[in-house]
């Protein structure tokens, strides 16, 4: 039988209050309070209701804080859609970008086609971005 309610020591209590006053996703912030209630006595379909997920979802956290504690509340890295542009493509993109530096509809074409990905103007940007900051030693200018 599963169990309808888990059981928490005071040093257990406080971390859940921690970590759902201070983690940064919502979700992380939910399981905390979650757990929190169910050392409370709130049975797994009340809490169900309360989270307005399934109760199987309820066993998975109480699961995840079993095996691996405020770390098996956090989401799984990975999650997600991956980057249509990799770190593997920063050598052609800065050749190609270099050769038509005023014209990035260009450049996206030609790289289009030299990668095999289709990608918009906006998405060339943002990578573009994203390696200046990585280049600027975290933003000290």
């Amino acid at each position: 039988m599963k169990k309808k309610f888990i059981e928490l020591t005071e040093a257990e209590k406080i971390t859940l209050q921690e970590g759902e006053k201070n983690g940064k996703a919502r979700a992380f912030r939910e399981r905390c309070h979650c757990l929190r209630l169910s050392a409370e006595g709130y049975r797994v379909k009340e809490l169900a209701g309360i989270f307005r997920v399934c109760e199987i979802s309820i066993y998975t956290w109480f699961k995840r804080w079993e095996v691996g504690g405020m770390v098996g509340l956090r989401d799984k890295t990975g999650r997600g859609r991956k980057a249509i542009l990799q770190a593997e493509d920063l050598a052609v993109v800065k050749e190609k970008v270099q050769a038509n530096a005023q014209r990035l509809k260009v450049a996206r074409s030609i790289l289009k086609e030299e990668l095999g990905r289709e990608f918009s103007t906006k998405t060339l940007k943002r990578f573009l971005k994203s390696l200046i900051a990585d280049t600027s030693g975290g933003g000290n200018v």
